[in-house]
């Protein structure tokens, strides 16, 4: 075999320990590339071999992992994607998330395909990175300001503005170790999952700082990958299921949702909008004409409907640029808190940004807040002088300010809404939306789309697994399934778990290769040469996932875990899933999924059948034993 390294690949892995603050490069051998193809796959792969199960979150000997993939930095559309892999806050287990923006390709262009941090620093640093310039510099000026100070401040200090550099770190929440705080970059683009901020914040890291390095990609086939770039593109924005996230990205999502009862409300007191006669007000070209447009995207993404920066347009706060949400933001942010004007609703996502922390489970925190003020189970003088009040963006705020200081009741809030409810107790506790394991539900009414709660329940990934369903035709799977039959919800979520894995590896926003995947295997391949096909990329996904499995459990994050809590999987009582319960129909979903994937049900363990086929030989002893071993097929 060849020994010249695969198109897209850099070949080398920056290795910084932050206790010493020394640096080094790993080498990746062409071998590796194939078998791990980018962030997820070595990501995955280094936890399992470096992180024990007895190492917590925040323990120095914890990876914080930064990387991309092949695609980044190449003609497809929204290729400056950051993936972060690490053991995360929330659930202590495996976490997989992903921003956008242009770190990515920065880190391309800088000749590195993964960053890996460990050890701790003893103060308070930033990594700066410029081509072969590798560097922990002092970061005392930059502590305690928000993610966008934060980037405006060293832009300036380096003479670097716009997309020149790449800033990606924590504001005040991961600073305080905020259990569910984020890593933030490129105004707006957001790795949210899992607490991964806190675990930077437990590293004493504010950011990496990233400038646009000078190395060139070098890539295999060029002109079947600009070919492939433009039948990605067309098919985005033609394909009925894809013109309008094309146009609007996700803004369409609470108006849409509502009528499917998929948009959360009140903290799933209700399944319908909370000021009917409003809705109209979030209908995406609504939002877009209300807010004028600064213009903001990714790298190389021609998507029209993402990631805009806007301007307040009337209120006290008119003239503050803000940046325009996308579903997650506008559900968390709005009816899942009873807010319905756009205006408050998108500056509030944006002080969520600022500060730091996942909007998803802000949503859930907050909303729990609001639910128990109104119930009589919190009080104004405990919540410190705050009137959470159903659409009071304003309370809201400073209930966010509170948790990422720390400061009163926000400590407690701090630590997410399953210890928050767990130690505050009695009929408060009854009202929390979460995970058993700690991790958050996504931003919408899952009792009207079960397929995404069991998919974020039994995952392994710190969040949703599967997602939403993309081209399963491709697989002899009907596009349309009856998200309450629970035999179809547990088969199919297992089926068609890896496509995610398999795309944050590449370096790619899933934006923008939801079409048919062999069309992304096809770019895939121009790029590295390869003969790699659909079926592949889903194999590698789920052995993506079964690595991340067997190290959760390795870890003591196992089934007594995997549920959710009660109001989560609550029957509901109005809208258009009312009287339909996950509830009494998950053993059979979950029977479904496990028995798909090929997963013990008693132990959650991968069955060493699974683990041969998956190419995962070579861990069958550590979970099975070494008899087991040692069976042939």
């Amino acid at each position: 075999m060849s020994d010249e390294l695969p198109g897209g690949y850099a070949g080398r892995i920056l290795r910084v320990d932050m206790s010493s603050g020394e640096s080094w490069i790993q080498t990746i051998t062409p071998e590796e590339c194939r078998e791990y193809i980018g962030a997820v796959g070595f990501g995955t792969k280094i936890l399992w071999d470096e992180v024990p199960g007895n190492v917590r979150w925040s323990d120095p000997e914890n990876r914080l992992i930064l990387a991309s993939g092949p695609l980044a930095g190449t003609p497809i559309w929204g290729t400056g994607s950051l993936t972060v892999i690490t053991k995360g806050a929330l659930t202590n287990g495996a976490t997989v998330t992903n921003a956008q923006g242009f770190f990515g390709a920065n880190l391309k262009f800088s000749g590195y395909d993964a960053i890996v941090l460990q050890g701790q620093s003893s103060k308070w640093v930033y990594l700066y990175i410029e081509d072969d310039t590798v560097e922990l510099r002092d970061a005392s000026h930059i502590v305690g300001l928000d993610t966008w100070e934060m980037q405006d401040t060293l832009q300036q200090e380096y003479g670097m503005p716009g997309h020149m550099m790449s800033v990606y770190g924590i504001g005040p929440a991961g600073e305080n170790l905020v259990k569910w705080a984020v890593i933030e970059g490129d105004y707006g683009h957001v790795a949210s999952k899992n607490g991964c901020g806190a675990v930077m914040g437990s590293k004493k890291l504010k950011c990496v700082a990233i400038a646009r390095g000078s190395k060139g990609i070098r890539v295999h086939d060029t002109a079947g990958l600009f070919q492939a770039a433009d039948m990605i593109s067309h098919e985005l924005m033609n394909d009925p299921a894809t013109v309008n996230l094309y146009r609007y990205g996700t803004l369409g999502g609470v108006y849409g949702g509502s009528s499917m009862g998929t948009v959360p409300t009140k903290n799933y007191t209700t399944n319908l909008y909370p000021e009917p006669d409003r809705l109209e007000e979030m209908a995406p070209q609504n939002i877009r004409d209300l807010f004028p447009h600064r213009g903001h995207q990714c790298s190389s993404c021609g998507m029209k409907g993402h990631c805009h920066m806007v301007i307040v347009p009337r209120g006290e706060r008119k003239g503050t640029i803000i940046d325009e949400p996308e579903y997650e933001g506008l559900s968390g942010c709005g009816p899942q808190l009873g807010c319905v004007d756009p205006v408050d609703v998108s500056w509030l996502n944006t002080q969520v940004d600022k500060a730091g922390v996942d909007v998803n489970e802000f949503g859930w925190v907050i909303g729990w807040v609001m639910e128990c003020y109104e119930k009589g189970y919190f009080t104004r003088e405990q919540l410190g002088g705050v009137e959470a009040t159903w659409g009071n963006a304003e309370a809201a705020n400073q209930l966010l300010q509170m948790i990422a200081n720390r400061e009163g009741f926000g400590d407690i809030l701090a630590n997410g809404v399953r210890d928050a409810a767990k130690e505050v107790g009695g009929e408060a506790a009854e009202c929390a939306i979460y995970i058993e394991k700690g991790a958050s539900p996504r931003g919408h009414d899952h009792r009207a789309r079960w397929s995404e709660m069991l998919d974020a329940t039994l995952g392994s990934a710190g969040t949703i697994e599967t997602g939403p369903l993309v081209k399963p035709e491709e697989f002899g799977i009907s596009p349309q399934i009856n998200p309450f039959d629970p035999d179809m919800v547990g088969y199919v979520t297992a089926v068609m778990l890896g496509r995610r894995h398999f795309e944050d590896s590449l370096g790619t926003c899933q934006f923008t290769t939801r079409t048919y995947l062999e069309l992304v295997c096809r770019a895939l391949n121009a790029v590295t040469g390869w003969n790699y096909t659909k079926e592949e990329a889903l194999d590698f996904g789920k052995k993506c996932s079964a690595l991340m499995r067997v190290f959760n459990l390795r870890g003591g994050v196992g089934l007594d875990v995997e549920k959710p809590s009660e109001r989560y999987w609550s029957t509901p009582i109005d809208g258009p899933a009312a009287g339909q319960s996950a509830k009494e129909n998950w053993e059979t979903m979950a029977n479904a999924y496990y028995q798909t994937l090929g997963y013990d049900r008693e132990t959650g363990k991968p069955f060493p059948e699974t683990l041969r086929r998956l190419g995962l030989d070579d861990i069958i002893s550590d979970i099975w034993g070494e008899e087991e071993a040692k069976v042939t097929n």
